[in-house]
């Protein structure tokens, strides 16, 4: 099972805001403080359980080339099936399993959550999302 903060995944943007990009000559190590945002396609699998403890949605997603780790190192993300916790307030209306969807996620390291959806929209019938890697 993929874990809330990806512990196991070896493989997955807002860039670092300026400042940080000025400091990151001086020889020391800058901390990030920015939420990394990615947008990617992927094809819904499982919807979030309305009561219980499973609340997140199951997506398939593309591969994520630019994908950060903890360190803001990019290591790329590969296809998979993984949970998403969804935003307070975003809609899944209309979405079903098997749609084809883009979905807007940021990732955060510094967050107990870690990760979640902030924007979701369904795609056209018929669109093929390409899940081979880039």
């Amino acid at each position: 099972m993929v874990s809330r903060r990806f512990a196991s995944i070896t493989s997955m943007g807002v860039l670092a805001v300026a400042a940080s990009g000025a400091l990151g000559g001086c020889g020391r190590d800058v901390p990030r403080s920015v939420a990394d945002v990615y947008t990617v396609r992927g094809v819904v699998e499982k919807l979030p359980q309305t009561e219980g403890p499973d609340r997140d949605l199951y997506l398939h997603h593309a591969p994520i080339p630019s994908f950060r780790d903890e360190r803001g190192m990019v290591v790329g993300m590969m296809s998979m099936t993984m949970p998403f916790p969804v935003a307070t307030g975003v809609s899944l209306a209309g979405i079903a399993p098997g749609d084809a969807i883009e979905f807007t996620f940021t990732v955060n390291w510094k967050r107990p959550t870690g990760y979640q959806i902030i924007r979701i929209h369904k795609l056209p019938a018929g669109t093929v999302v390409d899940f081979t890697p880039h």
